[in-house]
């Protein structure tokens, strides 16, 4: 399909589609409308990663096919948060821009639900949401979803990411078994592919781009730095480049937090994006970037996704992501619409490996970036004022008054170079000063691999579940020192960790993981008393990514275990809660 009117969409989509400016399919809307515009609703499962388009690769085919003559909503769209339900809300607004019977409702956490509900009952026929609202109004009888015709998952890795299996399994289930589903992901891990052999059938299953970063106009860069100097060099890369207009992902709201306050101290503005925030204020930030009065972000992952800014110039990783469809996705935010984007990297030496993993996974060759250093900072800096005078009109007439009867004659004696060197000097001596006593930058050694720890290599790993994950406080670093604070005398091998919304699961060494649940079992952590048992086999050192990390244990040789499961059983819940 080379142009939109082969697509089979109706006159009044496409007119929207030319007002936007989109003049030809990218290769995911090629392959995506005509396979969902085809007679039989043949479910689809899209691989695609973010920027390809893939929004109006199931929006458009939705807006066309409402029915002004059938009541309720009939189509309806999951994503991970509300910022990209919004984002789609708005784009699926803009392309039914000639089709006024068509009304989008996006539902979502943080927002009055009774606006929401009001908003469905006055005619909603496609609604956007995020997984725990929409199942909210679907018990509540006030989202009817038994008449839906088409049902759109979209970046369903990052829902099951973020432990929405139990609501996107509730949802699904409520739906109409005869429904067209569109399945869109930029990764497929074993919980999605779970997903559609439970509720697609015989899916068609394309692929455009979601994996293969290096085929678009990206240039992907590492900078390799000590980890203590990692901010200075960020600092220095933006002041190189003043044009910059970028997303700076960090890993924690804390680490947002600092960078994003430094980076205001440095005379620079950004803005701050994470889940501690209030709605209010991640919303009043994302209205400054997209307005430009903030040139920078400062994000976590979770925060930006639906993050939908088509003019970015970079992509700043301060740190690298443990996952290399992470990369991907957040790579992918610059670059888009056919435009060239930077990715930036800064690395310490052991952090290669991650580098090394993300281009095999993505088809990706990284470039090392060259470290800038004082000197040519402070030259580009010089060279951006000149360009400024240069391009500086005088049209203040008492400064122009001033000009021709006091100050030409005052500086006459100067010479045209005594005269620029002196208004140089005053203007950029703090400049001057600021990078006169900077060092260059230090880099960190690559750690060889024989440094690795060989006896952590053979280890055989058991899998722990506990019950309580994201939704009760849990993480990785509460779940080590809660592990520190139980089994203090005796080290014990620690492989991958994996908190979702309900549950943690996490791999111990084999010889060891009784002891773990012995010492884990009846402990009250933030007011939860915890559920641990043996989940199943746990994944090898060497591919979970896990292993290595180990912390001293202490356990009652006592038979404590025995004496929990006699105790509480796994019916502790229901007597926790007086049933």
């Amino acid at each position: 399909m080379d142009n939109f009117k082969d697509s089979g969409l109706g006159e009044a989509v496409l007119k929207a589609v030319a007002d936007l400016g989109y003049e030809s399919p990218t290769p995911v809307q090629a392959q995506t409308l005509p396979l969902t515009l085809a007679e039989g609703n043949r479910d689809l499962i899209a691989l695609a990663r973010t920027g390809t388009g893939k929004t109006a690769g199931f929006g458009l085919p939705l807006v066309d096919g409402v029915d002004p003559e059938t009541e309720g909503v009939q189509a309806l769209i999951l994503c991970p948060t509300r910022e990209l339900c919004l984002q789609i809300a708005r784009d699926l607004g803009d392309f039914a821009k000639y089709r006024k019977d068509v009304n989008v409702t996006a539902v979502y956490g943080g927002s009055n639900i009774m606006d929401q509900i009001r908003a469905i009952r006055n005619g909603a026929n496609i609604v956007v949401g995020t997984p725990g609202r929409t199942l909210d109004l679907i018990n509540r009888k006030k989202l009817k979803v038994d008449n839906i015709r088409r049902l759109v998952l979209d970046e369903a890795d990052e829902m099951l990411n973020m432990g929405f299996q139990e609501e996107l399994d509730a949802i699904l289930s409520a739906t109409p078994d005869d429904k067209q589903t569109l399945l869109f992901s930029a990764t497929m891990p074993k919980e999605a592919r779970q997903i559609s052999e439970k509720y697609m059938t015989d899916p068609n299953e394309i692929s455009a781009g979601h994996s293969d970063a290096g085929v678009s106009k990206i240039d992907h860069k590492f900078f390799k730095v000590r980890s203590s100097e990692r901010f200075r060099l960020l600092k220095m890369l933006i002041e190189m480049d003043p044009d910059m207009y970028g997303v700076i992902f960090c890993r924690t709201r804390r680490e947002v937090d600092g960078i994003a306050d430094d980076l205001r101290t440095a005379g620079l503005n950004a803005g701050a994006l994470h889940g501690d925030m209030s709605q209010a204020a991640r919303d009043d930030v994302m209205r400054r970037f997209r307005r430009k009065q903030y040139s920078l972000l400062v994000a976590t992952d979770v925060a930006a996704r639906g993050l939908d800014v088509k003019e970015l110039t970079h992509v700043i990783n301060y740190n690298l992501p443990d996952a290399p469809e992470v990369y991907i996705h957040r790579s992918g935010r610059t670059g888009r619409a056919g435009s060239e984007g930077l990715a930036f990297s800064l690395v310490t030496g052991r952090e290669m490996r991650k580098l090394r993993a993300i281009e095999k996974y993505g088809k990706i060759t990284f470039e090392e970036g060259e470290l800038p250093t004082p000197d040519k900072v402070y030259e580009m800096q010089v060279l951006r004022y000149l360009e400024k005078v240069e391009g500086t009109s005088v049209e203040d007439p008492k400064l122009q008054k001033l000009l021709e009867s006091t100050v030409f004659d005052r500086l006459k004696d100067l010479s045209r170079e005594e005269l620029i060197s002196k208004f140089l000097g005053t203007a950029l001596h703090s400049l001057s000063s600021r990078y006169q006593d900077a060092t260059p930058f230090q880099q960190e050694r690559e750690r060889p691999e024989r440094e690795k720890k060989s006896r952590d290599r053979n280890i055989d790993y058991t899998r722990l579940c506990i019950r309580a994950g994201k939704a009760h406080g849990m993480n990785p670093a509460q779940l080590i020192g809660m592990l520190n604070r139980r089994v203090p005398k005796k080290r014990v091998a620690i492989g991958k960790v994996d908190v979702q919304r309900n549950l943690t699961f996490f791999d111990v060494d084999t010889k060891e993981s009784n002891a773990v649940v012995s010492a884990l079992t009846g402990v009250v952590d933030k007011g939860v008393a915890l559920e641990v048992q043996v989940y199943g086999p746990g994944e090898a050192a060497g591919r979970s990514g896990g292993g290595g990390g180990g912390f001293k244990k202490k356990f009652n040789k006592g038979g404590k275990k025995d004496n929990f499961k006699k105790e509480y059983g796994f019916k502790k819940k229901k007597h926790r809660k007086g049933v």
